[in-house]
Order: structure tokens, then sequence, then C-alpha cells
């Protein structure tokens, strides 16, 4: 008898198994199916230098760093699921399928993409526990990063990023004994005494918004790594904005100084292999700097 109650409860673990598998099997399918198509045109048209000023050209790197963070985590995918539902994944699973099938239907490719953030973590809330939840909320919420906004957002973005860019470079300049005039985005400057005149346009690619979203992103990224709490991150995020455009005039600035002092082709050349450069460097070197102040000042760790 117990040979067969044995081999009963045997066989229905490796049902059980079966069907558990199984199920993830169709949503993933599902999954793709829904969302491989709308992530390829991302892929073509907005994770390029040359779309929307270069603003999700980090996206392919982010989603290596997302797949990083959810291996880190594969162990708890693979455990087994909750006995029962609960009403908030089920609410979060039907806002997601809501927001896609609406997007589909309008043709809104944002809503299409950041639908998937719903969804996912409608069904981590449905089939797993809470500290599962926890522990790959971030990598899901860390797809709002390569979601591209409408190009009328990025360009409400760029054009005051263009302006304070613009009047900063245009009150500094005069520091440096370079003349300046300025007329809306343009720039005339010539070097102090000199008799030679030189117009720089500033263009929305001088704004600063592509290395803007790839900073904050990797920001969110580092201070989710150091296990630290929410105020932290998200001061070193807000902090993340005035440094982007402070690295961005100081690029500018060396731009206009050697197009005064050396010739205006060594400067396309230095603006162009600086794009980022400049900017990435003085940006993580402040944000290292407020990281040490606030771990030291209110002595903050890992969250729990």
């Amino acid at each position: 008898m117990n040979v067969v109650n044995t081999s009963i409860r045997t066989d229905g673990l490796r049902l059980q198994r079966f069907r558990s598998y199984g199920f993830r099997v169709l949503v993933s399918l599902l999954l793709l199916t829904s969302y491989l198509p709308v992530f390829s045109l991302y892929a073509k048209q907005h994770w390029s230098s040359a779309n929307l000023q270069g603003a999700y050209a980090h996206a392919p790197l982010t989603l290596l760093l997302i797949a990083f963070l959810v291996w880190r985590q594969r162990g708890r995918l693979l455990e087994s699921g909750l006995d029962s539902l609960k009403p908030g994944g089920l609410f979060l699973l039907t806002l997601g399928v809501i927001v896609k099938f609406y997007g589909d239907v309008q043709g809104y490719v944002v809503l299409q993409g950041i639908s998937l953030i719903p969804v996912l973590l409608g069904l981590l809330v449905l089939f797993r526990d809470e500290s599962t939840v926890r522990a790959l909320r971030f990598p899901i919420l860390f797809l709002i990063f390569i979601i591209p906004l409408p190009g009328a957002a990025i360009d409400a973005l760029t054009l005051p990023l263009v302006n304070i860019t613009t009047d900063l470079v245009a009150g500094l300049l005069p520091i440096l004994n370079i003349d300046v005039v300025q007329a809306g985005h343009i720039l005339t400057v010539n070097g102090h005494g000199l008799r030679e005149l030189h117009e720089i346009i500033m263009a929305p690619e001088c704004s600063g918004i592509r290395s803007l979203v790839a900073l904050l992103a990797l920001s969110s990224f580092f201070t989710h790594l150091q296990g630290q709490g929410f105020w932290h991150s998200l001061t070193l995020m807000l902090v993340t904005i005035p440094l982007v455009i402070l690295g961005n005039c100081i690029r500018v600035i060396l731009a206009v100084l050697m197009i005064v002092h050396v010739s205006p082709d060594t400067a396309e050349n230095f603006f162009h292999w600086s794009s980022g450069v400049v900017v990435f460097v003085i940006t993580l070197l402040g944000l290292f700097m407020v990281d040490t102040i606030l771990c030291r000042s209110f002595k903050t760790g890992p969250a729990k």
C-alpha cells in the first residue's frame, strides 16, 4: 500500500512539474510573440545615434545589464510558484494587457513597449513570493530606460537643455577672453583683440540628452548593485542632471577655444570625438564624489 501511495505521489509531482514547465513555456511564447516585433522596431528605428538625438543609443548595452540582473536571480525564477493568486498581480497583468491592446490599436509604439512593465510585474506578483518580486522588480523597472519616448517629448526635453547650455556658455566665454554675441541658439565668437569671427550653432545634438539618459540609467544601475536605499538612489539621479549640463558646457567651451585659437577643423574633430567622453568623465567623477559624501554623511549602507 505504501509503495502504491509513493508511486501516486511521485506521478503527481511529475505531473505538477510538467504543468509548471508547460505554463512557463506558454507564457514565454506569448511574451515573445507579443513583444519581439515591438522591440525589433525599437532597434531599427530608435536605438541608434541617428534617431531621437541618440537618446537611446545605449539601449543594447542596457539590455545586457538587464539580462545580467535577471541571471543573478535565476534561482528564484526556477522555484515553485504560489498556491494562491494575488489580486494585485491580476490587476497589474490586466492593466498591462489593456495598455498593450490600446497601443496596438492606436499604433502608439511607446505604449506597446511600456505595457511590458506591468505585464511582467503582474506575472511576478501572481506567481512568486514577495522576496522574489523585490529581487526582480528593479530589472523590470529598468526597462523604462530603453523604451523610447515620442519625438515630441524628446524635443520638449532637448529645448531647455540647449537653452541652458547656450546661456551658460555665453556667460562663461568672456571670462576666458572670448568675445561672444548671442542670438538665440547662435553664438558669434572671436578671441579678444582678434578680427576673425566664428559662428557656432547650438543644434539639438549639443543638448546632452544622449548622455543624460544613459547616465541616469547608469547611476540607477550602480546604486542598485550597491544595495543603496531609495533616497540615496534618487539623490544621485537628480544630481546627474546638473552634472551632465556642466559636462556639456565644458565640452562646448573646449570646442570654442579650439575654434578661436587653433582651427575650426581641429575643433570639429575634437567635438565629434568628445561627443560623450567629456560629459561621461565629468558626470561619473561628480557622481562618485556625491556618492562618497552621502555615504559618509548619512552612513548609508545596503538597503534591507
